[in-house]
């Protein structure tokens, strides 16, 4: 989530200023993220799913990238101003060469031309996953023992930091840990790093106390910046327990330490003890949306308001009553209001929900425990609003590039469509423009700030496509996964995750525009006494017209050879029979002659070969 120090300063301006003026038009908490995992003995498939909500503003576009392998990379933040000062700001030199990986970062737009801000999530080429971060609050006393550091490792930099350095999750857990023990932190968070072996949770609880726990495999998490929740750590577990060496310590001359012997309760010792209603409805959401119900472990009261007021007992990990969860439970999570509760939003006011209009991207991480680092992580991002959130699959350790139309570099990204309409009170107009934007954050953008504005009357037509297609998307997925991991050599892996990236993404987008051009027609008719119903849904509620993904992706590499033996069987025998002349080739190739569609696929399978050869030497 972005919270904490980034809030704080983007309202004093270092920031620019439309960024301001939408956070106060969006009436917001300060911090409103939501962070779901699930365990490999808790999901149908035995995976890992874990990710978050970035919350931080209206329309606030985020780039998606791969960032490339370099040396001697250095790291500056620009939490404090742009001004690359050591005394105001985190830096770091990388040892050596460094890994590529993708990113979710923040314009430098909006960092007074800084780049590398924010960059919340992402894969590198060793499979060691990172999201980051859930912003927390220190206490009082803690602070007045082991103060923030105002340059130190921040929110900003994490992601870059570890994704560029670490070949294991263990190792992020370290390298982070020994960065703060040296140069401090500037904020408390949590964050979660994991590979095809591990996942880690990472608390940044002081200037230079932290603390970072292994997953267990049968639990599921769920954290909306609450310091209460409850979780009780074993500092003596020295292989599933990393930590400062003044953890225990710190939390004792500060008078806070909470628990016995060797295991403590990490909020209690080192967070602030006051919630905002908001994270409470928030979690409430989230609990519900998994079928885990509130009591009878938790006790939590409601005010006459109708907002969570208290909240006691809520573990941030909990072993849950089913073990067959999988990625549209935790797409349910990111985009709940609380429907068909106590706290729903559309009838609660007080429920600030989990799906609010500030969010920037969600993104989700499926961890294959076991397989080739390579394959083992498959990263699920939406770049929108979460409420009608649509996630793209990506092989986030093998990608080099993606698509520079769907997605921009920073300098191409045109920010006409963003926040800056905003501060005319012209979103919904902007969203109805004929036309579609050919970046897919803002053709995402739009379809949400229309459904949000006329939920009531397009809410469920909407959610009935999205869910479709969605649907979809991952049982294609599948097939395109099976391909890879049992088809594709190991030499071909990255052109062929270069490729499903670009070509799912592009079906997406295809869809979503039609969607769109669907929700613009039915809301400028102006009549709404009939739902909206997306003309893209049959009766049955099917995809009028069907996704491709699995089937192109089937045409990668192999399908084409397939083809060149199957023709040359079925036609070896009238070759010699047939000669073909020079006017032949250049005719009418889809003649019945086995001769003319054995060098036609030839012919595809050479300029395929080439195309090949020539993208590798582009890329070396």
């Amino acid at each position: 989530m972005i919270g904490g120090a980034r809030m704080r300063r983007t309202l004093r301006g270092v920031v620019s200023a439309s960024v301001a003026a939408a956070l106060v038009l969006a009436a917001t908490p300060a911090w409103a993220c939501t962070q779901v995992y699930f365990g490999p003995e808790a999901t149908a498939n035995g995976s890992v799913i874990y990710g978050r909500s970035e919350d931080y503003a209206p329309r606030y576009p985020k780039q998606f990238g791969v960032e490339p392998q370099t040396s001697g990379k250095v790291y500056w933040s620009a939490e404090n101003g742009a001004a690359q000062d050591p005394s105001l700001n985190f830096t770091r030199t990388a040892p050596g060469e460094t890994y590529r990986y993708t990113y979710v970062r923040d314009l430098p737009a909006y960092w007074e031309g800084a780049s590398g801000a924010y960059s919340e999530a992402g894969v590198n080429e060793a499979g060691v996953s990172v999201d980051a971060t859930v912003s927390l609050e220190g206490n009082a006393e803690v602070a007045a023992i082991d103060p923030l550091v105002v340059n130190g490792l921040g929110e900003y930099s994490i992601v870059d930091v570890v994704l560029s350095e670490a070949s294991t999750a263990r190792e992020g857990v370290e390298l982070l840990g020994s960065i703060i023990d040296g140069q401090g932190t500037q904020e408390c968070a949590s964050l979660i790093i994991a590979d095809a072996e591990e996942a880690w949770h990472f608390w940044q609880l002081s200037g230079h106390q932290w603390l970072a726990v292994r997953v267990p495999g049968n639990v599921v998490g769920l954290s909306a910046n609450i310091e209460r929740l409850t979780c009780m750590v074993d500092l003596g577990d020295e292989d599933g327990c990393l930590h400062s060496a003044g953890l225990r310590e710190v939390a004792e001359a500060a008078g806070t330490l909470a628990g016995t012997d060797d295991v403590i309760d990490v909020g209690k010792s080192y967070l602030l003890q006051e919630e905002e209603p908001s994270n409470y409805s928030r979690y409430a959401q989230g609990r519900l949306a998994l079928g885990e119900p509130l009591e009878p472990g938790i006790s939590y009261e409601v005010d006459e308001a109708g907002a969570i007021a208290s909240m006691e007992n809520a573990p941030l990990l909990f072993v849950p009553s089913r073990s067959d969860y999988d990625l549209s439970d935790a797409m349910r999570v990111l985009r709940t209001r609380g429907e068909g509760t106590q706290f729903d939003t559309s009838v609660n006011d007080a429920a600030y929900p989990v799906a609010n209009p500030t969010v920037v991207e969600s993104h989700l991480f499926e961890v294959r425990p076991g397989l080739d680092p390579q394959l083992a992580t498959v990263e699920w991002l939406s770049l929108s609003p979460s409420e009608f959130a649509l996630y793209v699959p990506c092989y986030g350790a093998l990608v080099t590039e993606v698509d520079p139309g769907l997605y921009p570099d920073a300098d191409a990204f045109d920010l006409g469509h963003a926040i800056d309409v905003i501060e005319e009170g012209s979103a919904e107009q902007a969203a109805l423009q004929s036309g579609t934007n050919p970046v897919l954050n803002y053709l995402l953008m739009d379809i949400n700030i229309l459904a949000q504005a006329h939920r009531e009357q397009v809410g469920t037509g909407v959610h009935a496509y999205l869910d479709t297609l969605q649907a979809e998307v991952i049982a294609q997925q599948d097939e395109v996964d099976e391909l890879l991991r049992s088809s594709v050599p190991e030499t071909d892996r990255t052109e062929f995750a270069n490729e499903a990236h670009a070509c799912v993404s592009r079906q997406v987008y295809e869809h979503g525009a039609s969607l769109l051009e669907d929700l613009r027609a039915y809301l400028q008719a102006g009549s709404f006494a009939e739902q909206f119903v997306p003309a893209g849904l049959d009766e049955t509620g099917q995809l009028v017209e069907p996704l491709t993904y699995a089937d192109e992706m089937r045409g990668f590499g192999s399908g084409a050879t397939e083809a060149v033996e199957d023709a040359a069987a079925a036609g070896a025998s009238v070759v010699d029979e047939a000669p073909v002349d020079e006017p032949a080739l250049q005719g009418d190739l889809q003649l019945p002659t086995p001769v003319k569609y054995v060098l036609c696929v030839v012919g595809i399978v050479v300029e395929a070969a080439i195309a090949l050869a020539l993208h590798k030497a582009r890329h070396k």
